[in-house]
């Protein structure tokens, strides 16, 4: 049986200076409250799905079993090489389905490929059996999909990209207004009750806030998505007196719109993701949609976001057809 040996390397010579490299093998068996572009990032855990007090969404994650085994692991890290941002993609378009040519990136551990699914202990939480490609911080891997792993694999020059990754912040580094005239104060300040309870008692009017910085100064950014900017800017600053930056932002994405979507689209895949096979290990909202991040679209869990509706979902998986 495959799991009884040892599969040999296919890292050999010219493998390791880059070049393509291939081995058969047999199919395997069967609350800071910044957001993340423009949404609330809800990271995994390994709690059970809940909504907390602070508006993030935690949900549980089923981590693969170890594929186990072993191997030298490599003493000289990688450099660093770009992550490539691929492009939206059509839902079905990702589909794999078993004897599927697939690619992925990420480390090698114990035989097993690790997603770059969030980290609590656990180094390589989520994975898929890769026999014969020895442990690396930095592989990119084609080969046959089957379920728990990859057959006849080919290893080709590393090239990540952003597949199965939450997106880096579109928020703005420094505030969107200019500074006051006697500049803004540094500090931290990280008392905004008063702020918070306003706009969420203005629901509809207001995107959630967030904090940016310029040097040492902590400035709390509120963006007005319907109404009249100036009246809200008035109100603020009539409670709040440390550092502020109010701003339009029409047609942007309203704490009420937020609060339905995590109440109706991130609580059905909050339950998704607490089934023990569907490979979903973290999901976040973005930018009005929630974005979930997988090992693998199957056509089973593709039918079940459909019923959950495409239109309000961004579905990200790791391993994707190649060339996607």
């Amino acid at each position: 049986m495959p799991g009884d040996r040892d599969p040999g390397p296919i890292d050999d010579q010219h493998t390791a200076a880059g070049e393509p490299g291939r081995a058969t093998q047999p199919p395997l068996p069967e609350s800071d409250v910044r957001r993340k572009r423009r949404g609330r990032l809800m990271p995994a855990s390994t709690a059970a799905a809940a909504i907390l007090a602070a508006g993030s969404l935690m949900f549980a994650v089923h981590q693969t079993p170890s594929a186990g085994g072993g191997g030298p692991v490599s003493a000289q890290l990688p450099a660093p090489v770009p992550v490539r941002v691929i492009a939206p993609v059509e839902p079905a378009g990702l589909i794999v389905r078993d004897g599927d040519l697939v690619e992925a990136s990420g480390t090698v551990e114990g035989w097993e490929l690790c997603a770059p699914a969030p980290i609590f202990g656990d180094t390589c939480p989520y994975g898929v059996r890769v026999l014969g490609v020895w442990p690396t911080d930095a592989a990119t891997l084609r080969g046959r999909w089957h379920s728990g792993g990859l057959s006849d694999i080919q290893r080709l020059p590393y090239a990540p990209t952003s597949a199965g990754m939450h997106p880096d912040s579109d928020l703005p580094d420094t505030p969107p207004c200019p500074a006051p005239a006697a500049g803004w104060r540094d500090g931290e300040d990280w008392v905004d009750g008063q702020v918070r309870e306003y706009v969420r008692a203005h629901a509809d009017q207001f995107a959630e806030p967030f904090a940016t910085h310029v040097g040492n100064a902590r400035i709390l950014v509120v963006e007005v998505v319907s109404g009249d900017v100036d009246q809200a800017r008035a109100a603020l600053t009539a409670i709040y007196t440390d550092n502020l930056c109010v701003v339009a932002a029409p047609g942007g994405h309203s704490i009420a719109a937020e609060d339905k979507l995590l109440a109706t689209t991130g609580e059905a895949v909050g339950t998704l993701m607490n089934e023990p096979d569907s490979g979903i290990y973290s999901a976040g909202s973005e930018d009005g949609k929630m974005r979930v991040n997988m090992i693998q679209l199957t056509q089973p869990l593709y039918d079940k976001f459909a019923a959950i509706g495409l239109d309000h979902l961004i579905l990200d998986p790791w391993i994707r057809p190649a060339g996607r």
